[in-house]
């Protein structure tokens, strides 16, 4: 008899919530830690123990717990996902990485660089466990959290993504997805963690969308449709010519990555649409009811730190030229009054300053 497999979800936002639900939909023992704070939300879900989905797909169920202590979450789990923005890796590993064991499987959802940053916080503490690291591309579904135990599911996607570190054992991390999402997603194999890293798509559809339409954003943070209203003709065209830059860094490091219009296209129904523009206000598209981010959301805040600037470095190893890119973190540190570029996702963070990008590409395999 095939083992059931025992899951912690860290993190309590819409993703990890969801997740939970979606875990919990197939009767395996799942654990939600929350990260934060003790909120009315979370003391009613730990007393309540349900999780529910609804919208593009319906599922949910009953958990096994909900904790504040991250050892209580991850003790005896064989599935560690961590669904957190990315600026909130590095607290939730430190607290992660002593509790590590033997024949883990921790999935960073979405990856966001994190599998090469708990790789280096493992090395500098001298932790050395036989785990496996896998990333998926992006979040399963355009989602948002709709009461306290249930997650309204805008969209789910039809295909991510996912990559592991050993890359041997990605068929098993595979397995595990497609058993949690069987039926509503389907998970396809990635080369490399790099290759994820790369082909998050927020990165291209995010930023300047928001940087281009400022003024008005910061008038009208509440209605303001990101996809409709922000992305238009020429904006779009834009887009695409920082996603030329990202797919240029991808060839200069062996990898085919997928453009950004395709991806869209695989995860949310194919259509004849040419440009970001015209699959935004296509049938296909989950994006029109995407309101209230203001100049300050994680479209910027978390998408240029911890998606631009890693790609614009990893860029300069390989003289790659990434014009649109470097206007972009420029633009939001000076807009922001912060540096984006030495608060971010840096090569020196993640270990890999003084790595070639052969040894990069090896070192995320």
């Amino acid at each position: 008899m095939k083992k059931k497999l025992k899951y912690a979800v860290l993190g309590s936002g819409h993703g990890g919530r969801a997740i939970c639900g979606q875990i919990a939909e197939k009767g395996y023992s799942v654990v939600m830690y929350e990260p934060l704070e003790e909120t009315k939300a979370y003391l009613k879900i730990k007393a309540e123990k349900e999780m529910f989905l609804d919208g593009d797909l319906t599922a949910g169920g009953k958990l096994a717990g909900a904790t504040m202590d991250i050892e209580e979450a991850v003790k005896n789990t064989d599935v560690i996902l961590v669904v957190v923005p990315s600026f909130a890796h590095q607290p939730i590993f430190e607290k992660l990485v002593p509790h590590l064991k033997d024949s883990q499987h921790v999935i960073i959802v979405p990856g966001n660089y994190g599998g090469l940053r708990l790789k280096k916080m493992m090395s500098d503490r001298g932790i050395k466990r036989n785990i496996t690291i896998s990333e998926t591309v992006s979040l399963p579904y355009a989602c948002r959290i709709f009461t306290y135990n249930t997650v309204r599911i805008y969209k789910k996607k039809s295909r991510l993504k996912i990559a592991s570190s050993p890359s041997r054992n990605n068929p098993e991390a595979l397995s595990i997805m497609n058993d949690i999402f069987g039926g509503y997603v389907h998970f396809i194999p990635g080369k490399n963690l790099l290759e994820v890293d790369l082909d998050n798509l927020n990165q291209t559809v995010h930023p300047l969308p928001v940087l281009l339409n400022y003024g008005d954003i910061e008038k009208n943070p509440e209605t303001f449709r990101h996809y409709i209203d922000g992305i238009t003709p020429l904006i779009s065209e834009k887009m695409m010519h920082m996603d030329d830059e990202r797919l240029a860094i991808g060839n200069a490091f062996s990898l085919q990555l997928m453009s950004t219009l395709e991806q869209l296209k695989m995860y949310y129904g194919e259509n004849d649409a040419k440009t970001y523009y015209e699959y935004v206000n296509s049938p296909e598209s989950p994006y029109k009811d995407v309101i209230g981010h203001n100049v300050r959301s994680r479209y910027l805040t978390e998408d240029v730190p911890g998606l631009n600037v890693p790609a614009m470095q990893l860029a300069e190893k390989t003289a790659v030229e990434t014009p649109t890119i470097e206007l972009t973190v420029r633009l939001t540190s000076w807009l922001h009054s912060v540096d984006y570029v030495s608060t971010g996702t840096t090569l020196e963070k993640l270990g890999i300053a003084n790595k070639t990008p052969e040894e990069i590409v090896s070192l995320t395999a």
